[in-house]
């Protein structure tokens, strides 16, 4: 099943940073179609970008998990 995203969805690439635009799933993965800072249109695997869950007000992720996405991030 391929998805057009109405939102686009900020995510970080092996690529450089982007926004994510459709998302195709699969029994075995998911796909995500990111337009890249730099105007290229590449789809990864699921494994290779990194998106994290709503942070806004404390809904769906806590302070410490936050801190331990941003140190993953920022090694």
């Amino acid at each position: 099943m391929i998805s057009q995203l109405q939102e686009l969805i900020p995510m970080e690439t092996p690529l450089g940073s982007g926004y994510a635009i459709m998302i195709e799933s699969t029994a075995h993965d998911y796909y995500w179609t990111v337009a890249l800072e730099n105007g290229a249109l590449v789809t990864f695997p699921q494994s290779k970008i990194r998106i994290s869950r709503c942070y806004t007000y404390g809904r769906g992720i806590k302070d410490n998990e936050m801190a331990t996405i941003i140190e993953r991030k920022n090694p």
